[in-house]
């Protein structure tokens, strides 16, 4: 969108945006954007929350009455939490993964829990794309499976070789960690019980062994003397909110 607003700018109609990644923005420099610290997916910070949806709606626009751009700006505040989206009270799992067991000197071998979700979540993503018609998985170009070794891999010692010589390491991980996201939300959302969007973000957060090797990759990334793999554990691995709910 940010692009696109040079574009509409050219042609004379003003411009203003919202921004949930802010090295993005930096990098793009669109003529308005507000940039705001939620949750990805969640531009206005929270569901039911009109008030709240209208301050930042009225952030956004203010940027028009500024003179000359690129106009960067940070909202001051963070989403309300009385619908905290990771509060696991009353929560019950829509899939009941059968859990990794432990090696003998009790080790978890990350890549076999991978493997074993995803192979355990097939019928059901199978399903979701039949009803769908369509998916969102496939951004990596490689299969599932293929995806989930490739990113435990960056937690088993070695990266294994990267499967797009054309991009960089974080690119790559990044591509393949949303494959296995969608994977797993298309699946669990083709359950029985129609499972809300909240839910099925707190099931794979909280409760898989991806969420959980997510988690793991953010530390690591962190870590990272790659700024670009700085970049993905700071802000495009893991959802603001999920990280604040994990400390």
């Amino acid at each position: 969108m940010g692009a696109l607003g040079h574009y509409l700018e050219e042609e004379g109609v003003a411009t203003t945006q919202i921004s949930l990644v802010r090295e993005h923005t930096e990098l793009i420099q669109p003529p308005r954007a507000l940039w705001v610290p939620f949750m990805l997916g969640r531009p206005f910070g929270a569901p039911n929350a009109p008030d709240f949806q209208h301050k930042v709606l009225a952030a956004a626009l203010r940027l028009l009455e500024a003179e000359s751009g690129p106009v960067l700006r940070d909202f001051p505040e963070d989403a309300p939490r009385a619908n905290e989206p990771f509060d696991m009270e009353g929560f019950a799992c829509p899939v009941n993964l059968r859990r990794a067991q432990p090696d003998r000197d009790g080790r978890m071998d990350v890549t076999q829990a991978l493997l074993d979700e995803v192979a355990q979540l097939l019928p059901w993503h199978d399903l979701a794309v039949k009803r769908r018609g369509r998916s969102a998985v496939g951004i990596s170009g490689i299969a599932i499976e293929e995806a989930a070794r490739y990113v435990a891999s960056h937690l088993a010692g070695a990266a294994a070789p990267s499967y797009d010589k054309e991009s960089s390491a974080a690119e790559a991980l990044k591509r393949a960690c949303d494959d296995l996201h969608a994977y797993y939300c298309e699946a669990v959302a083709a359950q029985p019980g129609n499972s809300a969007g909240d839910e099925i973000q707190i099931w794979f957060w909280r409760q898989t062994a991806a969420g959980r090797l997510f988690l793991d990759l953010q530390g690591m990334c962190r870590a990272s003397p790659d700024k670009s793999m700085q970049l993905l554990g700071r802000s495009l691995l893991v959802p603001r909110a999920v990280t604040e709910g994990a400390s």
